[in-house]
């Protein structure tokens, strides 16, 4: 790869994976420094073709695979405008020297807040409410699942931007004894929120509710599957808000069927769309909705940051939110 200079003009060609006027944000900075190029169908095949003599990948709908990574000869920066990057094979890229960049920590408040919402839903049974209203009816609707979530125990799996925020709101809000389990923090960055840092065991024993905000991985498909779930009080409920495959959704509907756990608020799924016959979909205690962490403000948010990091790199700056550092060490391997 070249070294390149702060200011340099140089000719490198930004490959766009998305639908053509699928960005928020003004890309114009772009054209000082590079041809733009959006992929000309949302395949493989497309992409693999274009991706021939492109500098810069803006991840879209089309994963970036080993196959289109390899073919990627130029490729220098794949940019994903989103948190996660699991539709990104980060390994290939880390091996060909490829630095893989996303937005994360932008839409941190926003899905915080809406696991906030999926909390206060469960504990209130506010969707469910709402719809015996709608029918014309009067009443407690299920009143005896009603419960107070001040002074519980929150249990946080993955304490991270997003999981310190919803810790955050619980502890000083809702005087919420704190719990966390995260293998990659220590216990002091815990307690200065409030809380401690446990084992994954006593947080599913102990809390109340638990939420969850992990990205997915290797290590952390079906993190919590049907011995965790077991391990949980039958008042409990769970809210993920991460991805829909850190929790094992067959082994979480069985428990909710079972009346293992009280409730679930989910806004992500192992596969996505939801299916039309998923028995989520017909459940009382369990709250859905369409991943909907990021809100049109943080959407615009992570576009603005998503197109600043790529300006950054093309002007021969270094970006932000590398996710694989490593990536140098095989580029100065190369050199």
């Amino acid at each position: 790869m070249k070294n390149l200079k702060k200011g340099e003009i140089i000719d490198l060609k930004i490959l766009i994976g998305r639908p053509l006027g699928s960005l928020l944000t003004d890309v114009s900075e772009w054209k000082k420094f590079a041809e733009i190029e959006y992929v000309e169908a949302q395949d493989e095949a497309s992409l693999t073709k274009q991706i021939v003599d492109a500098d810069v990948l803006i991840i879209g709908r089309v994963p970036a695979t080993s196959k289109i990574i390899d073919a990627g000869k130029k490729l220098k920066m794949i940019q994903t405008f989103s948190v996660g990057y699991e539709n990104i094979d980060v390994e290939a890229a880390t091996k060909a020297g490829i630095m893989v960049c996303n937005t994360g920590g932008v839409n941190a408040e926003s899905v915080a807040e809406l696991a906030w919402g999926l909390i206060l839903g469960l504990a209130r049974q506010i969707p469910g409410g709402d719809r015996f209203m709608r029918e014309g009816k009067w009443g407690r609707w299920m009143s005896e699942k009603h419960v107070l979530v001040r002074g519980k125990t929150l249990g946080i799996v993955g304490f991270g931007a997003i999981g310190r925020i919803v810790g955050n709101i619980g502890h000083l809000a809702f005087n919420m004894n704190l719990l966390s389990y995260d293998p990659f923090v220590t216990s002091e960055t815990v307690e200065s929120f409030g809380g401690t840092l446990v084992s994954m065991e006593k947080l599913m024993k102990e809390s109340d509710i638990i939420s969850v905000h992990v990205p997915l991985s290797a290590s952390t498909q079906h993190l919590i599957g049907e011995r965790e779930l077991r391990m949980m009080k039958p008042t409990a409920m769970i809210v993920n808000t991460s991805r829909g495959a850190v929790v094992d959704e067959v082994a979480l509907i069985g428990c909710l069927q079972g009346n293992v756990i009280a409730g679930a608020g989910l806004d992500v799924f192992e596969s996505e769309p939801l299916s039309m016959e998923s028995p989520l979909r017909k459940m009382d205690n369990v709250i859905i909705v369409s991943h909907i962490g990021s809100c049109p403000e943080a959407l615009a948010k992570m576009n603005v940051v998503g197109v600043d990091n790529v300006l950054r790199f093309v002007r021969g700056e270094i970006p932000m939110r590398i996710v694989n550092p490593r990536y140098i060490i095989t580029l100065a391997n190369k050199q």
